[in-house]
């Protein structure tokens, strides 16, 4: 099977499923304590961030290759990691991060998860992966906490710091 005809599948595949996900997300009842975003906003957002990330693949796969095109050698340039071990990589990353994020907190986790992701596709200047697990932490909780004014998971800290 070529690279192509797999992201043409991949990407059809993940339309599919991010709109069962997006489908249900919607069936989820707002309770008594909802907020403007309600019970459904932030999975369906996540559903409609799958949409967009499988329609750009599958129109990945339908653009011509330069490189083909231009008579030059089409062999992709390859990661350390073969396709289904980068999945699984990236599996166990995030199996650990919901592990992680009661104990840990939202912010910890999520500077880790970061840091994390960063090192798996290929990041290594230690200096930026720090940066960006920082601030991408950072400016994902104030998002969630300061401008939608979701509490996010605080983990264990304050139990520890007798708050």
């Amino acid at each position: 099977m070529s690279a192509r005809l797999a992201d043409r599948i991949t990407g059809v595949l993940g339309i599919l499923v991010a709109a069962s996900y997006v489908a249900y997300a919607r069936q989820i009842e707002d309770g008594m304590l909802a907020d403007e975003v309600g019970a459904a906003g932030v999975p369906s957002a996540v559903g409609l961030l799958m949409m967009l990330a499988g329609a750009g693949l599958l129109l990945k796969s339908l653009r011509p290759d330069r490189a083909v095109a231009a008579g030059g050698d089409a062999a992709p340039k390859t990661l350390p990691w073969t396709a289904h071990g980068l999945a699984l990589a990236l599996l166990a990353v995030l199996a650990g991060y919901m592990l992680l994020l009661p104990l840990a907190g939202y912010w910890f986790s999520v500077a880790l998860l970061i840091g994390a992701v960063s090192t798996l596709v290929g990041a290594r200047e230690g200096k930026v992966i720090l940066a960006c697990s920082v601030l991408g932490a950072s400016g994902l909780y104030a998002l969630f906490t300061l401008l939608l004014n979701i509490r996010m998971p605080a983990g264990l800290w304050p139990n520890w710091m007798g708050t």
